[in-house]
């Protein structure tokens, strides 16, 4: 059978629309001659957590869903024209936008959706995995020539105001022990429980136990503020905060330190 010309859009997503930044969450693909509108849609939304931080998934489910048939709806007819999802867009501020319509060959519209969304939603949705953080501060120390200079998961240390033990990725000597730890803080609301839970660990071992916490921190799209005030937050209970883009100084300090 001879491929036909189709046309496809991409359902994309954002809660800042205003902020012109979007994850794609679906694709739809228009068969002209018969009418034809074939909609794929996510219904995993890790990617879009990832970018945006924590929403209610089953909102945004059933929200994307219902945009969907409203697409299905509005473009149930032949010679859909470009300019028709323009105006569709326009007349809409919503969480949801289709993008500008492109050509597409292929014999069935389904299963060009199909081809579609594993290219552009799905494949790009699982493609790497997230990297441990403890993995990505090792791999950082490694670059920078001081893994062997460091103490490879030391010795847990009891902190007995608070019932639990601090177990480091890795640990020196500089004056007092140096405990460094590995944290995510990319996800808003759990990134401020475990900066709580560090300042908190941070304070016990400076004012009871004469050690250091240093915290090495992935904090993704978190704004910088956000940073700059935990740093300081360290910084008054004895600890200290480095962005994993800055192992590149901590190990600075840990070279001048061995002996």
């Amino acid at each position: 059978m001879e491929s036909m010309k189709l046309f496809y859009s991409i359902v994309q997503f954002s809660p800042f629309p205003e902020r012109f930044e979007y994850v794609n969450l679906g694709v739809v693909v228009f068969e002209n001659r018969k009418g034809k509108v074939v909609v794929k849609l996510a219904d995993d939304f890790a990617r879009a957590k990832k970018f945006f931080g924590d929403f209610n998934a089953t909102f945004l489910k059933s929200a994307v869903h219902d945009f969907s048939q409203r697409v299905v709806h509005n473009f149930s007819r032949s010679a859909v024209a470009a300019t028709s999802i323009n105006e569709f867009n326009s007349k809409r501020a919503d969480l949801f936008r289709l993008t500008p319509m492109n050509a597409v060959a292929g014999e069935r519209a389904d299963d060009v959706a199909e081809k579609l969304f594993i290219e552009l939603v799905a494949w790009h949705g699982h493609s790497k995995k997230i990297e441990r953080i403890n993995t990505l501060l090792t791999t950082a120390f490694r670059d920078a020539g001081v893994l062997s200079l460091l103490d490879k998961r030391p010795e847990p240390v009891h902190i007995e105001q608070y019932g639990v033990s601090v177990q480091a990725d890795y640990g020196y000597q500089n004056g007092v022990y140096n405990l460094i730890d590995a944290a995510r803080f990319d996800n808003p609301q759990r990134g401020l429980a475990e900066a709580g839970k560090r300042v908190l660990e941070g304070k016990a071992l400076s004012e009871m136990l004469g050690k250091r916490l240093i915290v090495v921190g992935e904090f993704g799209t978190q704004p910088d503020r956000f940073v700059d005030n935990l740093r300081s937050d360290f910084q008054s209970v004895g600890a200290k905060l480095f962005r994993l883009e800055e192992v590149y100084e901590l190990s600075e300090e840990i070279r001048r330190s061995a002996h």
